[in-house]
């Protein structure tokens, strides 16, 4: 019988400090609640009152308080699996929440220490299923434009766009040739202060992770070649994607081993929304989120995007399974904002790191 293997525990910013929080656990479906009494939390920067959050005492009060970015306030509204008033009767406090776009902060008060600390325990954690909720805003990417790359893409392109016709497949499918690039965590950073964690923490990833594993004279190069699909279905396939590794011929897990030690670096700082132990390496080539009305009288700001639907595959992967795009040096790293389009073509960064 396997052994269950559980998920890693949420890490997220609350108010300026990086909160390990329990997850949240449906006690019954049939009934608003919150959680059973949690573990403690304990912060992963630096700790406020001894590894807690800041508590305010008076002689006959005891409270806490902490600021969200306003989306958290309008969604701890809406979240059917939370109920303020349980939450207030199992832990004997009172809870002040702000209205929707309201720029405030949350209050826990009660008659103890012991009360308001677990509130506000179980508190986190309705937050942290809301965090993983979001949809994700920004992402660390390694860009792979180089010329020969970028014009092999174009070759694909335009032999399957010219070849014979395909079920599902048209232009506005494709990736552009200059948004080429492997995605390596993504976040939902809601407000400048998340942003700017994300930003500091991206500079100092490169000399606590990147530099240590490229520790060896460059430049490096990522090779892009042979294309898979996301699913086993090659008749309904939403994404093809293409391989990517560094060429090194010492140890071909090299590009793995930076991505996975990126990613598990982001969310150790309490900024990943979606952890996996593994990155799935990939570099997007066609992709049917992307489909829309290819009408070209159509204005580009009005122009309508689909339902997702399915392409046929087969004859895409007999042909080009093994195609090769090229080399690409690996010279940077990108914090960009998805759903952005920068002067060059790319994702609008808010911060790159190059070595």
């Amino acid at each position: 019988m396997s052994k269950t293997i559980s998920p890693k525990p949420l890490r997220m910013w609350i108010d300026g400090t990086c909160f390990q929080v329990k997850r949240l656990e449906k006690m019954n479906k049939l009934k608003k609640t919150t959680i059973a009494q949690s573990e403690s939390e304990t912060a992963c920067s630096t700790p406020l009152e001894d590894n807690k959050f800041l508590i305010t005492r008076s002689e006959n009060n005891v409270s806490t308080s902490f600021k969200l970015p306003s989306i958290y306030y309008i969604r701890l509204h809406r979240f059917t699996d939370f109920s303020l008033k349980t939450l207030e009767q199992e832990t004997h406090t009172t809870i002040s929440i702000p209205e929707k776009d309201v720029d405030g902060c949350i209050v826990i008060s009660g008659e103890n220490d012991f009360d308001v600390i677990k509130a506000r325990h179980q508190l986190h954690s309705v937050i942290g299923e809301l965090r993983e909720k979001l949809t994700a805003a920004q992402f660390i990417s390694i860009p792979v434009l180089s010329e020969e790359v970028q014009r092999n893409f174009e070759k694909f392109k335009q032999e399957i766009l010219n070849g014979d016709p395909i079920d599902g497949v048209e232009e506005s499918i494709f990736q552009s040739s200059l948004k080429l690039h492997l995605t390596i965590a993504v976040f939902a950073l809601m407000n400048d202060s998340e942003k700017e964690e994300a930003v500091a923490a991206l500079s100092a990833c490169k000399t606590e992770v990147i530099e240590p594993l490229l520790a060896t004279s460059g430049p490096w190069k990522i090779q892009v070649s042979g294309i898979d699909c996301m699913t086993e279905n090659y008749f309904k396939a939403n994404v093809l994607y293409a391989n990517a590794k560094i060429v090194n011929d010492t140890d071909e897990d090299l590009l793995q081993k930076i991505a996975n030690a990126i990613l598990e670096y982001f969310y150790e700082r309490g900024l990943v929304i979606q952890y996996k132990e593994t990155v799935k390496l990939h570099v997007t080539l066609i992709n049917t989120r992307y489909r829309r009305s290819s009408a070209q009288n159509t204005p580009k700001k009005v122009r309508v995007y689909y339902k997702k639907q399915p392409f046929n595959a087969m004859s895409i992967m007999n042909k080009y399974k093994d195609f090769c795009f090229g080399e690409s040096v690996f010279d940077s790293l990108h914090l960009s904002c998805m759903s952005s389009v920068g002067e060059d073509g790319f994702y609008v960064p808010l911060s790159i790191i190059r070595f």
